[in-house]
C-alpha cells in the first residue's frame, strides 16, 4: 500500500509472491483465539516476514510496509488474472481482491464494490491504484482511460486531503469511484461521487493544523509571471503572507508529505481534457480564496464593520474580475426594505466576517465541485452500453479530535452506516464456515449498531432529525437544540451529557466515546451566504467565476417558462444523508468487499511494528470487533488433534485415552464444559465464549508462579529507561522551539513594521482619490438612471392610456351597432311568425332559440365592454394576467384558474422574509431564520405547485369522463361546450323520448305537453336569479350539488327561494351534470340558478312553486336523497340528557349508541324544527324546551348514486369559508368509492388569520400518521405528517374550512414541514397563515374501504 518510495529496496524473497503463503495464519479466522494479543501478534509476524496482507473472509487487512515490496510485479498479476480461485488458491493479495471481484461481477452478472477504509497515510490510495491497475489489464479497455483514472488521484488528494492532529495527509472527503463495464467486461467509463467536504477548515484550522494542500502548492508552484498577475511576493516565503495557510514560517511545510508538487499537478490536469483550459481560470480563484482570509475589519464584536486594508480588497476584486466598491459594500452593508423605502444596513464586524467567511468557503467548495464535475466529464462512459460497475468507495475513518463538531458526527456516521454493512457481509462468513462443519446455526444471532445509527438518524427524534427541525425556528439555537436531544435521548445506552461542559455531550460510537462541542451546528448544518455576493460573482467579468455561481436551471413547464425554486429550507445534513442512503442503497445492491488499510506507526517508518498504533487502528477501523463478530457464538476454532495435545495437562490422563471427536467430547467433559458450551465439527471443535480462556488459565497457573517476578523486573527496567529519554527528548524539543520561535517573532516584527511604514501613506491617499472618484461617478449614474426612468415610466403610461381609451370608444361603437342591428332582426323575425310567416329563416330561428335563453352564438354573456368583468377581480385585470402567464398559465386554456392568480396577488407577506436588494439593483427574499435567499417571491412556488396541482386534477378529471363518453368531457369555458347542452335536462325546451333522441316540443316551447300520472312525490324545476356577495354563495354541498347548509347573512340566505334540499342542475347556462358546481362556476357579479327539488303531492302550494316549472319523472329513477322525517324522542330518565351532540348549523354529528334517541336519529341528521317551531337560522339548543317529549322534523341524507359519486367525497363549495361534514349512511357511498382508488384528491387553500400570539385556531393534529396511506400522498420516510386529527366546532379552523383527516401540503409556501413544525408555527407565530390542504380522510377511507367516524 502507501509510499513505498520512503524507504530503499529491501532484498528479493526466496519465493514469489503468489506463492508466499508467509508465517502464521493468513485466515485470520483460523487463529486460535481473538484476543487482541492473538491478532497483533499474527499481524506483527506477518508484517516482518513481508507479507503485509491478511485475509478475514471477505476482509482484507493491509499493513502499510513503507518501504518497496516485491508484490506488484507483473509475474505476480498474471499469476491472479490466470487463477479461478485467487482468493482460496493463492496468498491473500489486493490483486486477489480485484480479481475476484472482476471475476464475480462476469460469473454472476452482478456489480460489485470494494470499500477501502484506514487513515491517512494508511495506503488506502496505493491500494486504490493496485486495485484500478489489475482491473485496467484485465478489462481490455484500448483507451487512455486507464490513465485518465490514475491521474485524478493526484488531483483530488491535492484538493481534498491537509494535515491534522494525527496524520499529514488526511482525506477531509469521501470518495466513490465507480468504474464502469460492459457485458464482455470491457472498461466503458468511470463515475467519481464525493461526499462532505469539510468547509469549516479552509477559513479555521486547530493548533498544529494546516488547509489543503492545493493552497500551498499553488502559493510557492506559480511561475515569476503569475505571481507579477497576483501580487505575490518573489521567492518561497509567500505562503508565510496567507493567514488562511496557518504558517509561522514557510519551514514549518513538510512538502515530502504532499501527494504531489505544482509540476506535477498541473501535468495532472493537462490529462483531464475538461480542466486543461481552465489551470489559469482555478489558480486566479485559489488565490481570491488566500486574499479574503488576509481581509480584516477595524473595531470588533457589534461596532460597524470598516475594512483595514483597502488593498486586499482591490486584490480579491481584481482576481474574480469585479468593482472593489461593490464587493466591499456587499460584505460591509445590507440594502434592506423598510416600509417603502430603501436602507442601507452597516454590518457589524462580526457579521462582516461571517459573510467574507461564507463567500471563501463557497468560492472554495464550488471549485472542489467543478473540478469534480469536469473530471466526470472527462471519464464518462462511451462505446457500449454499460451493463455492471465495480465501485471502489474511500471512505474517511472515524475522527476523535481534541475538538469535534458537525463534521465529526457526520463522519463517524457514516462509518456507523457503512460499519453495519461490514458485520452483516462478514458474519456471512463465519455462518458458511459453520455450515461446512456441520454445526446447527439456527441459534447464532449476533449485535449490530442499529440503535446508535437510529440515534443519530431516527425520523422526527433522532439528533440530526431534531438539528434539521431546529433550523426553522427564529428562536432556534446551539443550546435549545442541544436541551432537546438531551431530553429526548436522556436514558439512551449509547448518548451521555458531559457534566463538566453544558455545551457538549458525548456518543459511544463502536470504536469509543467521542464528546462533541454543540456550538456552531445550527450555523454549520444552514451553511448560509450572502444573496449579495452571488450576484455579485454572476455578474463578474469572469466567465469562469460566472460558471462556478450559476444557478442549475429547473426543469421547464412550457416552453420558456421556468419552475420556481421550492422555499423550503434543506440544510447541509439533508444533502449528507441523501447521498448517504444512496450510498448505502447502491452498495447493498452489488457484492462487497472490504479491505481496510492501516500503518505500523505513526512516524512513516519501515519495520517499525509499535503495539499502541496498531491495536488503535484495528478497534477505530472495525478490525477487532469483524472478527470478534465472525466468531461470536463459539469464537474459538480449534483442531482436534491441537485441543487434545495442548489441554492433557489440565484433566486426568484417562481422560485423554481416546482421539478424534471422542476423545474431544471425554476431554472437555472431563474438564467441567457442558454440552450446551461446545459444538463438535467434522475436523474442529467450536468453543463457546470463555471456554478456552478457562482452559488455558488452567493450564498456565502453574507456570505464572515461576515468571512472574522475572517479569515484573524487566518491565520496570523497560519502563524507567522509556520514561527518562521521552523526558531527555521533551526538554530538548522545548528549548529548541522557544530559540526559534523567539527569532521568527523578531523578524517578522522588524519587517512587518519597514513595509507598513512604507507603504501606509501611499496606500491612505490612493485609496481616498479612488473613493471620491468612484463616488462621484456612481452619484451622476443613479441621478441620470433615475431621471431616464421616471421618463419613460411617464411616457409609456401616456401612451397605453390614449391606446386604453381609443379601443374602448371603438369597440364601444361597434357592440351598440351590432346590438341594434340584432335587436332589430329579432324583432322584425318575431313579428314574421306572429304572423304566421318567417318559419324557413333557420339563420334567425337559431338566433330566436338562443336568445330566448340567454345565449349569444354559444359564447358566453359578457357584462360591458370588459370580457374580464364577469371573473370579479380583486386585483387589476393586467395584474391578475401578468403574474398568470409569469406562473406558466395560458390565459385562454386556463382561464378558469385565473383566480389563482387573483389571490396570488392578494396575499401578504409571508412571515420571517425579509426584501433586500443585491449590488446590481435587483430584489430578492431573505429569510435571517434559515439563512435562505430566493431571487423570485417566497410564495411563486407555492402557487405554480398549486396551479400545477389543480390543473392536473382538471385534466384528470375530464378526460375521464371524455373517454367515458358522460357529460362534461371539455372545460368549463372552451368551445366544446355547445348551447344544446344546457338544453338537454328534463323539464327544458327538449325532452328525450323512449328511443333516447331529442325531440323538439315547438319553436318558444310552446308544443304539446306529456301527460303524468300523478305519484305521490312530484319534481319541480325552478329558475332564480343569485347576486354573489364578495366571499361567495353562502351554501354546502353534497357531490351531487344538493344543498346541505345555508349560511346565515350569504347569498342564499338573503335571496330566499333556494332551500334545505335543492339540487342544482345548471349555473348561468351551464349544465352541471356530474360536474360539482366548484368546478363550473365562474365568479361574477350575478349567477342564474337553475334547481331541481321535491314534494309531496298533499303539500300545500308554496310561493316558489307558482314560478317553479313541474317535471315529468323518469322512469327507474333513483329515490330522492333528502327525506323529511317526523320523530318523538323522549329525555333520558334521571339525567334529562337527550343523547346526541349537533353542530352550529344544527346537524347532529354524535349519537350515544346507549342514549335515549338511539335507533331514531343518525350522524348527519339536520334538525328543521322542534316541537312545530321552525328553526331557520336559531339554533336547536336555543330553542328547545325542557319537555320530557320532544316532536323534531328531521331531514335525512341518503347516499348518492355510485356513478355520480364515483371518485368523490363529500366537500363543501369553494365559494364559502365554512365547511359542512354530514355522514349519515355515507359509509356506503364512501364503500362503493373503492373502485374509483386512481382519482386524486381535491386540492384547496385555507387562511387563517391570528390577530395576536393567543388567538387559539381551534384544531389538533395527529401524533402519529399510520393510519394513513402515506404512499397516496407521494410521502416517503416514517415523518410524522401534518393531518388534522379534530376541529373544534365553531373555532377559526372550521369556518376557514378545515374539516378533521385534511393534510397540510404547506404553510406561507414553504412545503414539506412536519406535524411539529406546522403546530409550532400556527401556535407561535401571528398574521394571515395561507394553508395548502388535501382531503386526506375521505380518501385514504375510500382506499381502505372504511367508514368514516362522525366529526367531533
Amino acid at each position: 500500500p502507501s509510499a513505498h518510495s520512503c524507504a530503499p529496496e529491501c532484498s528479493a524473497m526466496p519465493k514469489a509472491a503468489y506463492e508466499d503463503w508467509g508465517p502464521g495464519c493468513s485466515e485470520l479466522s483460523s487463529l486460535k483465539s481473538a484476543t487482541d494479543k492473538a491478532l497483533l501478534d499474527n499481524t506483527e509476524e506477518r508484517y516482518k516476514a513481508g507479507n503485509i496482507y491478511t485475509r478475514s473472509g471477505r476482509l482484507l487487512l493491509a499493513v502499510n510496509p513503507y518501504k518497496k515490496l516485491p508484490l506488484y510485479t507483473d509475474e505476480t498479476l498474471q499469476a491472479y488474472k490466470s487463477s479461478l480461485a485467487p482468493q482460496v488458491e493463492l496468498p491473500p493479495h489486493v490483486y486477489a481482491v480485484a480479481a475476484s471481484a472482476h471475476s464475480g461481477m462476469l460469473q454472476n452478472s452482478m456489480s460489485q464494490s470494494v470499500i477501502i477504509s484506514g487513515e491517512s497515510g494508511a495506503g488506502k490510495t496505493e491500494t486504490a491504484k493496485i486495485l484500478l491497475e489489475y482491473l485496467a489489464e484485465v478489462s481490455c479497455s484500448g483507451s487512455d482511460l486507464h490513465k485518465r483514472v490514475l491521474k485524478t488521484n493526484p488531483i483530488m488528494e491535492s484538493f481534498g486531503c491537509a494535515k491534522t492532529v494525527w496524520n499529514n495527509n488526511s482525506s477531509r472527503f469521501g470518495k466513490f469511484l465507480t468504474l464502469q463495464f460492459s457485458a464482455s467486461g470491457r472498461m466503458q467509463g468511470a463515475f467519481m461521487k464525493t461526499y462532505l467536504l469539510e468547509k469549516s477548515r479552509i477559513t479555521s484550522q486547530l493548533p498544529g493544523e494546516q488547509n489543503y494542500h492545493v493552497l500551498y502548492t499553488v502559493a510557492k508552484g506559480l511561475s515569476s509571471a503569475q505571481r507579477t498577475e497576483f501580487g505575490l511576493p518573489k521567492g518561497s516565503d509567500a505562503v508565510e503572507s496567507f493567514k488562511l495557510l496557518n504558517l509561522k514560517k514557510a519551514g514549518d511545510v513538510k512538502w515530502a508529505d504532499f501527494p504531489c508538487d505544482f509540476k506535477e499537478l498541473t501535468e495532472a490536469f493537462a490529462v483531464i481534457p475538461s480542466l486543461n483550459d481552465k489551470q489559469a481560470s482555478c489558480w486566479r480563484v485559489i488565490m481570491a480564496v488566500l486574499y479574503l482570509g488576509n481581509l480584516s475589519f477595524t473595531g470588533q464584536g457589534e461596532d460597524d464593520a470598516k475594512v483595514k486594508d483597502p488593498a486586499v480588497v482591490a486584490a480579491v476584486a481584481r482576481l474574480l474580475s469585479c468593482e472593489t466598491a461593490q464587493l466591499e459594500k456587499a460584505i460591509c452593508t445590507q440594502n434592506m426594505k423598510a416600509g417603502l423605502d430603501w436602507i442601507s444596513k452597516p454590518n457589524t464586524v462580526a457579521y462582516a466576517s461571517d459573510v467574507k467567511n461564507a463567500l471563501t468557503k463557497a468560492l472554495y467548495s464550488r471549485l472542489f465541485d467543478y473540478i469534480v464535475e469536469m473530471v466526470n466529464v472527462s471519464l464518462e462512459k462511451s462505446g457500449d452500453e454499460m451493463r455492471y460497475f465495480i465501485g471502489a468507495v474511500d471512505i474517511f475513518g472515524f475522527e476523535c479530535f481534541p475538538t469535534n463538531s458537525l463534521e465529526q458526527l457526520c463522519i463517524n456516521f457514516a462509518n456507523e452506516k457503512l460499519q453495519k454493512m461490514f458485520t452483516q457481509a462478514v458474519f456471512e462468513s463465519v455462518l458458511s464456515e459453520y455450515q461446512k462443519e456441520g454445526i446447527d446455526v439456527g441459534d447464532i444471532t449476533y449485535e449490530d449498531n442499529k440503535l446508535l445509527v437510529e440515534l443519530i438518524d431516527k425520523p422526527a427524534t433522532g439528533i440530526l432529525s431534531l438539528l434539521a427541525e431546529e433550523c426553522f425556528f427564529p428562536s432556534g439555537s446551539d443550546a435549545s437544540w442541544l436541551q432537546k436531544i438531551k431530553s429526548q435521548h436522556a436514558r439512551h445506552a449509547n448518548f451521555s451529557e458531559e457534566r463538566l461542559d453544558r455545551t457538549a455531550f458525548t456518543i459511544s460510537h463502536y470504536p469509543g466515546k467521542v464528546t462533541y462541542q454543540s456550538t456552531g451546528f445550527l450555523e454549520k448544518n444552514k451553511d448560509p451566504l450572502s444573496q449579495d455576493l452571488v450576484v455579485l460573482m454572476q455578474f463578474s467579468d469572469d466567465d469562469f467565476v460566472k460558471t462556478l455561481f450559476e444557478e442549475k436551471q429547473s426543469t421547464a413547464m412550457a416552453g420558456s417558462v421556468r419552475r420556481f425554486k421550492s422555499a423550503k429550507f434543506v440544510g447541509l445534513i439533508d444533502g449528507f444523508r441523501t447521498s448517504l442512503n444512496q450510498l448505502v442503497k447502491t452498495l447493498e445492491a452489488t457484492k462487497t468487499h472490504f479491505i481496510r488499510c492501516v500503518k505500523p506507526n505513526m512516524d512513516k517508518k519501515p519495520d517499525n511494528f509499535v503495539f499502541d498504533v496498531m491495536q488503535r487502528q484495528l478497534y477505530t477501523s472495525g478490525v477487532v470487533q469483524a472478527v470478534q463478530a465472525t466468531r461470536k457464538g463459539f469464537p474459538d476454532h480449534l483442531p482436534f488433534a491441537e485441543l487434545l495435545s495442548r489441554f492433557e495437562l489440565v484433566v486426568p490422563k484417562s481422560a485423554t485415552n481416546k482421539k478424534g471427536a471422542d476423545g474431544v467430547r471425554a476431554l472437555l467433559s472431563s474438564a467441567g464444559v457442558s454440552d450446551k458450551e461446545f459444538r463438535i465439527g467434522k475436523t474442529k471443535v467450536f468453543l463457546g465464549v470463555g471456554v478456552l480462556d478457562q482452559l488455558e488459565q488452567r493450564r498456565m497457573e502453574y507456570i505464572a508462579s515461576k515468571v512472574l517476578s522475572m517479569q515484573m523486573l524487566v518491565r520496570a527496567y523497560n519502563a524507567r529507561k522509556r520514561l527518562k529519554l521521552l523526558r531527555d527528548e521533551k526538554a530538548r524539543a522545548a528549548k529548541a522551539k522557544a530559540e526559534a520561535e523567539a527569532a521568527a517573532r523578531a523578524a517578522e516584527e522588524a519587517a512587518r513594521k519597514e513595509r507598513e511604514a512604507a507603504e501606509a501613506t501611499a496606500a491612505a491617499q490612493k485609496a481616498k482619490e479612488e473613493e471620491e472618484a468612484e463616488k462621484e461617478r456612481q452619484t451622476r449614474f443613479q441621478r441620470a438612471r433615475q431621471m431616464s426612468f421616471e421618463r419613460n415610466t411617464a411616457k409609456k403610461r401616456r401612451e397605453q392610456a390614449e391606446k386604453a381609451k381609443a379601443a374602448e370608444a371603438a369597440a364601444k361603437a361597434t357592440a351598440d351597432a351590432t346590438k341594434d342591428l340584432d335587436a332589430e332582426k329579432l324583432a322584425k323575425f318575431q313579428q314574421e311568425v306572429a304572423d304566421g310567416g318567417g318559419v324557413d329563416n333557420k339563420e334567425m330561428m337559431n338566433v330566436a332559440v338562443v336568445s330566448d335563453i340567454g345565449w349569444k352564438g354559444g359564447a358566453e354573456p359578457a357584462q360591458g365592454d370588459d370580457v374580464w368583468a364577469q371573473y370579479d377581480f380583486k386585483c387589476a385585470v393586467s395584474d391578475v394576467l401578468e403574474y398568470a402567464e409569469y406562473l406558466g398559465m395560458d390565459i385562454k386554456q386556463d382561464a378558469h384558474l385565473l383566480w389563482i392568480a387573483d389571490e396570488a396577488l392578494q396575499a401578504p407577506e409571508p412571515q420571517g422574509w425579509e426584501q433586500r436588494l443585491d449590488p446590481k439593483g435587483g430584489v430578492y427574499y431573505y429569510h435571517p431564520t434559515t439563512g435562505m435567499s430566493l431571487n423570485q417571491h417566497p410564495l411563486d412556488h407555492h402557487y405554480q405547485q398549486f396551479y400545477l396541482q389543480m390543473k392536473a386534477q382538471y385534466d384528470a378529471m375530464y378526460t375521464s369522463k371524455g373517454d367515458a363518453g358522460g357529460e362534461g368531457g371539455a372545460k368549463p369555458g372552451t368551445a366544446a361546450q355547445a348551447p344544446i347542452e344546457f338544453l338537454a335536462y328534463k323539464g327544458g325546451p327538449y325532452e328525450e323520448g323512449s328511443g333516447g333522441a331529442a325531440q323538439k316540443k315547438g319553436l318558444f316551447g310552446m308544443g304539446k305537453k306529456k301527460e303524468v300520472k300523478g305519484p305521490v312525490e312530484e319534481m319541480w324545476e325552478l329558475s332564480c336569479q343569485l347576486d354573489r356577495q364578495q366571499d361567495g354563495l353562502g351554501i354546502g354541498l353534497t357531490l351531487d350539488n344538493i344543498i346541505v347548509e345555508v349560511e346565515p347573512g350569504g347569498s342564499v340566505a338573503t335571496q330566499g327561494e333556494l332551500q334545505y334540499g335543492d339540487k342544482i342542475v345548471a349555473v348561468d347556462n351551464n349544465t352541471l351534470g356530474h360536474r360539482m358546481l366548484k368546478d363550473v362556476i365562474v365568479p361574477q357579479r350575478t349567477h342564474q340558478l337553475i334547481v331541481k327539488y321535491a314534494r309531496m303531492s298533499t303539500q300545500p302550494p308554496s310561493p316558489r312553486r307558482e314560478r317553479a316549472k313541474k317535471l315529468v319523472p323518469d322512469k327507474g329513477a333513483a329515490p330522492r336523497r333528502i327525506e323529511e322525517i317526523e320523530v318523538k324522542i323522549r329525555r333520558e330518565k334521571g339525567t334529562g340528557r337527550l343523547g346526541f351532540g349537533i353542530d352550529a348549523m344544527n346537524t347532529i354529528v354524535e349519537v350515544d349508541p346507549n342514549g335515549p334517541v338511539a335507533g331514531q336519529l343518525q350522524v348527519g341528521d339536520k334538525i328543521i324544527s322542534v316541537d312545530g317551531s321552525k328553526l331557520n337560522f336559531k339554533r336547536f339548543v336555543d330553542t328547545v324546551g325542557r319537555t320530557e317529549e320532544h316532536i323534531l322534523c328531521i331531514a335525512r341524507l341518503h347516499a348518492a348514486d355510485p356513478s355520480i359519486a364515483a371518485g368523490r367525497g363529500l366537500k363543501k363549495s369553494k365559494s364559502r369559508k365554512s365547511a359542512t361534514s354530514l355522514q349519515g349512511s355515507g359509509s356506503q357511498l364512501l364503500r362503493s368509492q373503492s373502485r374509483y382508488s386512481e382519482k386524486m384528491p381535491a386540492l384547496r387553500e385555507v387562511r387563517l388569520i391570528k390577530e395576536t400570539d393567543e388567538t387559539k385556531i381551534g384544531a389538533v393534529f395527529h401524533r402519529s400518521d399510520d393510519a394513513f396511506d402515506k404512499s397516496f400522498f407521494n410521502v416517503e420516510g416514517s415523518s410524522v405528517q401534518p393531518i388534522i386529527k379534530k376541529v373544534d366546532p365553531g373555532s377559526m379552523a372550521e369556518c376557514s374550512g378545515l374539516v378533521p383527516g385534511d393534510v397540510v401540503l404547506s404553510v406561507n409556501g414553504i412545503s414539506g414541514l412536519s406535524n411539529f413544525q406546522v403546530v409550532e408555527m400556527l401556535r407561535k407565530g401571528q398574521g394571515v397563515f395561507n394553508l395548502v390542504v388535501i382531503s386526506g380522510r375521505q380518501v385514504q377511507q375510500t382506499f381502505t374501504g372504511a367508514a368514516p367516524s362522525p366529526r367531533r
